[in-house]
């Protein structure tokens, strides 16, 4: 039994989708759960069932790719639980774009969502685990920044490809009082385990990732896409792009 009671969870992206089991398997183990969203109405809701569920929780609007806002949220979490050990970057999203119909727009909404987004948030949050120590970050990537077959559009798969980089240069940099991983959600019928991913199997491996379990795990990619990456096809990955997050 994982047993995360005393220490604070940041969630970005929480208001659905994975963020949503992420902070709700993160409150079960015992932690603290701060969920951040823009959807304040559905990010609020999340937080009630979550606390109905009988963990501590607090909802904050958080808009990633703006600095002052990652700033704001974690200030927020730390004046209402202290201090924060478990930071999820899990916001993300993409449109289905080809790189012949991307314009500069999209391309930079992409970026700024998947990439910039988990680096401000990490920054925010960087000080407080720092002096404390034991601090954990995991980044959401997708089976998109291991491979080019699936249905984002070229910004989705360069950002996702580079939060992989950004994971490895922060856990680097950061250990041993910081250690960063990334977990790749993916899937595919035509893989081994025979179905697409589901939010529960993402929230596993992010509550391994976030515990002690995990120790001496630092700089590392977790594939959670059941095997998929040995026969992967251009349909096999599902992205809600009307929503924003990140699904794949």
């Amino acid at each position: 039994m994982i047993d995360l009671s005393g220490e604070t969870a940041i969630v970005t992206g929480a208001a659905q989708g994975f963020g949503a089991e992420i902070a709700a398997r993160l409150g079960e183990a015992g932690a603290n759960v701060v969920l951040a969203d823009v959807q304040v109405e559905k990010g609020r809701d999340v937080a009630d069932d979550i606390a109905d569920d009988g963990a501590e929780t607090t909802f904050v609007e958080c808009d990633v790719t703006d600095r002052d806002s990652a700033e704001a949220l974690v200030e927020a979490a730390e004046e209402r639980f202290g201090s924060v050990e478990i930071l999820v970057n899990n916001a993300g999203g993409s449109g289905g774009e080809t790189f012949q119909e991307i314009d500069d727009d999209a391309w930079q909404f992409g970026l700024d969502l998947n990439l910039t987004g988990p680096y401000n948030c990490s920054k925010a949050v960087m000080p407080g685990m720092l002096e404390h120590g034991n601090g954990r970050i995991v980044n959401i990537s997708s089976m998109a920044g291991r491979n080019v077959t699936v249905n984002g559009n070229p910004s989705y798969t360069a950002s996702k490809w580079g939060l992989i980089g950004l994971t490895k240069h922060a856990a680097r940099d950061l250990g041993p009082d910081i250690r960063v991983n990334a977990l790749c959600p993916g899937g595919s019928p035509r893989g081994p385990m025979g179905r697409f991913v589901e939010a529960e199997d993402v929230a596993n491996g992010v509550l391994y990732l976030a515990s002690d379990l995990s120790e001496f795990v630092d700089g590392t990619i977790l594939e959670v896409d059941g095997g998929g990456h040995l026969n992967p096809s251009a349909d096999d990955l599902d992205l809600d792009y009307e929503t924003g997050n990140d699904d794949s």
